[in-house]
């Protein structure tokens, strides 16, 4: 993984790689959470495979792509006609891999608004620790996503701070998006040696839409909330 799709935190993906080659072992990332928010150059790492996906920069669901470093052995695990030269079986989706491309130009012409956007989350961050008591926030020392901030309040349960949000009509998550429907603590914050501040973290996370006042704003009703929840 290129990067955590819950802390935001870059993993040295080509220290790993290198360090692989050396013994003659192919490296596969998960570059889905960074694509389109850092620029990549496949070609001069030394990952072998990498996964990427259209729904995370706009583009449709469904749609994504594994670059194969050219001597690279995939072996297909749907096998049928040639059209993809024997690696892929069935009919191409022709629609969504055009929608890909297109949010793909586009993403990639704008990525200096994710370098803004990590100050706009570092303000907040920093607005967050020196106004509320018993703040966490997690990966802040590690090089980071600049849209990503995984954030926990002492003696302020996740699930609460989810719904208190919800209400004020601002989306975050308990976790990754792929574990909703989970009650379970972030493994990855237990692994992180979290403890119990893994069940009070949240995630938050903004996209290409995102500005300098929503991170205001959720800055303002963060402190709301806070300030609530202490008088009940």
């Amino acid at each position: 993984m290129a990067a955590n799709n819950e802390t935001g935190v870059l993993q040295p993906i080509d220290k790993i790689a290198a360090m692989a080659a050396e013994v003659n072992v192919a490296v596969h990332s998960d570059m889905v959470q960074i694509y389109g928010k850092r620029h990549l150059d496949f070609t001069q790492s030394q990952i072998s495979y990498a996964s990427i996906s259209a729904h995370k920069i706009g583009g449709p669901t469904g749609v994504g792509a594994v670059l194969v470093r050219p001597g690279s052995r995939l072996t297909s695990l749907l096998r049928g006609g040639g059209q993809e030269q024997g690696r892929r079986a069935g009919t191409e989706n022709l629609i969504g891999i055009a929608g890909f491309g297109a949010a793909a130009a586009d993403a990639f012409a704008d990525i200096g608004h994710y370098v803004t956007m990590a100050q706009w989350r570092d303000d907040f961050e920093a607005q967050m620790i020196e106004t509320l008591t018993g703040v966490q926030i997690f990966g802040v020392d590690a090089a980071r996503l600049g849209n990503t901030s995984c954030i926990a309040v002492a003696g302020k349960s996740a699930e609460t701070m989810v719904m208190a949000f919800d209400i004020a009509d601002v989306a975050v998550s308990a976790g990754a998006a792929c574990s909703s429907g989970k009650v379970k603590a972030s493994h990855v914050l237990q692994a992180m040696g979290a403890g119990g501040k893994a069940g009070e973290a949240i995630r938050i996370s903004g996209g290409w839409k995102t500005g300098k006042q929503d991170f205001e704003k959720l800055a303002d009703i963060f402190r709301r909330l806070y300030k609530q929840s202490a008088k009940e």
